[in-house]
């Protein structure tokens, strides 16, 4: 799939909620990035305020001009963008990353999201949608109060699954248990905390089912020039960096910059480690 180009646009807050203690969504009219964005992709954000490196967030819903952005706040910088008010102008560039594939009309396909990790799956929920993919959403947090997006995807159509660490809400347990339970499936999706992530890839390369997961990092420049988010991929990826292996090199891995070779992988090429 060719990606939009990248585009620094002044984004303007147009709505701006509270959904649960910490947690926020956050509106922006922008052209470009509202119109070009695909599921999985994000936005660099430049913040009112003395110079630091541009914040990096997923956007959760497009529509026509203007898109949203659902977050949690875990730092300065997303509290700072919490208070700011409907007509604030921010500096965003953006959309930037790869996609999730939408497989063939037909398929079956599950989509695992553990907490904040719920971001990527709004547009991609409504691509498998409208691709005619038969698509059910396993939404997993630590309790009630950390669930985010549940009624959103439902609201699209979705049948969205809960569970909760302490049964606070739904079925008490992950979301790697709620997966015996569910019919079989031709293609996982998933997006969350990196132990999550990692347990998803090994369930679906053991099951030999199609995996594609949205690694979480904190990117430093967003554009690939610090090489501070790196992810270790299997020798011949196409994510991977593709340099040979220099002399006595005893490595068996090559590097993949997640903020702009991913940040969407292949569970097969995924090397975890130790």
């Amino acid at each position: 799939m060719s990606l939009a180009a990248i585009a620094l646009e002044t984004a303007v807050v147009t709505s701006r909620e509270s959904i649960a203690p910490g947690f926020w969504r956050v509106g922006y009219r922008s052209p470009w990035i509202a119109r070009s964005a695909g599921p999985a992709q994000y936005v660099a954000i430049d913040l009112p305020g003395p110079f630091a490196v541009r914040l990096p967030l997923g956007i959760w819903t497009t529509h026509e001009d203007e898109f949203t952005l659902l977050f949690r706040e875990w730092g300065e910088r997303t509290v700072h963008l919490s208070r700011l008010l409907p007509g604030a102008e921010v500096s965003m560039l953006g959309p930037l990353g790869n996609r999730f594939d939408v497989p063939v009309r037909g398929g079956r396909a599950t989509i695992v999201a553990g907490g904040i990790g719920v971001v990527p799956f709004w547009m991609l929920g409504r691509a498998l949608l409208q691709a005619g993919v038969d698509t059910r959403v396993v939404l997993g947090a630590r309790t009630k109060a950390m669930l985010a997006g549940a009624d959103e995807l439902r609201a699209l159509g979705l049948t969205v699954e809960v569970c909760t660490d302490d049964g606070s809400a739904g079925t008490r347990g992950n979301v790697i248990e709620m997966l015996d339970n569910n019919n079989p499936t031709d293609v996982l999706y998933g997006c969350g905390p990196p132990a999550m992530l990692r347990t998803l890839c090994e369930y679906a390369n053991s099951a030999k089912i199609r995996c594609q997961i949205s690694m979480e990092e904190t990117f430093g420049c967003s554009m690939g020039t610090c090489w501070g988010c790196v992810v270790p991929v299997r020798r011949g990826a196409e994510q991977g960096t593709g340099y040979p292996k220099a002399p006595n090199e005893r490595r068996e891995y090559d590097l993949s910059r997640i903020c702009t070779d991913g940040t969407v992988y292949e569970a097969s090429d995924l090397m975890w480690q130790q």
